[in-house]
């Protein structure tokens, strides 16, 4: 069966530099990339959604300016950059990957229905992807190692991981692999 492995904000501007950069969140770099290495042998689809927001987005109410477009901060990190050939890449400006990107034509193109989610922040655009991808029909793999988010006062990153990730199976109905 073929199917689709998706990289979500894994860039500069969340686990390199800039206004929200997160040491913790470099943490799942190896395991994304062993999964990138396993998936591109065996066929899989390589998507990464990458945020690219306007200099005056909406957005930047809630969160400090970042990743904006025409930035380095919008680049995949270094050590993701070989599985960028031949990979979608897409723009996104909103959690969920879906909204104004190509990612459901992207999706379509392919003739597989299982979709392993990866990235960063697992509250944030992976849980609203995942979200996404089940209200379209996928059956929805999350490896637990490939998704993490940050630390902050007020979000403590292991509990609000935690919650993430049993929202993701409890009430999505996504599976947790490890």
């Amino acid at each position: 069966m073929q199917r689709a492995i998706i990289v979500a904000d894994v860039i500069n501007g969340f686990l390199k530099f800039g206004n929200l950069a997160s040491p913790r969140m470099q943490r799942v770099l190896p395991c994304i990339e062993a999964r990138l290495k396993q998936d591109s042998a065996a066929g899989s689809r390589i998507i990464f959604l990458h945020d690219n927001h306007a200099p005056d987005d909406p957005e930047f109410k809630m969160f400090p300016p970042h990743c904006i477009a025409g930035t380095d901060e919008t680049l995949v990190v270094d050590e993701l950059q070989p599985y960028t050939e031949g990979a979608a890449l897409i723009p996104k400006t909103k959690y969920d990957g879906f909204f104004g990107t190509t990612l459901e034509a992207e999706l379509k193109s392919f003739s597989g229905d299982e979709v392993i989610m990866t990235g960063v922040c697992t509250d944030i655009c992976v849980l609203h992807t995942v979200e996404g991808l089940i209200n379209r029909g996928y059956h929805v793999i999350v490896p637990r190692f490939c998704v993490e988010t940050y630390d902050a006062p007020g979000h403590d990153g292991d509990e609000v991981n935690k919650f993430a990730l049993a929202h993701i199976r409890d009430v999505l109905g996504a599976e947790i692999a490890e």
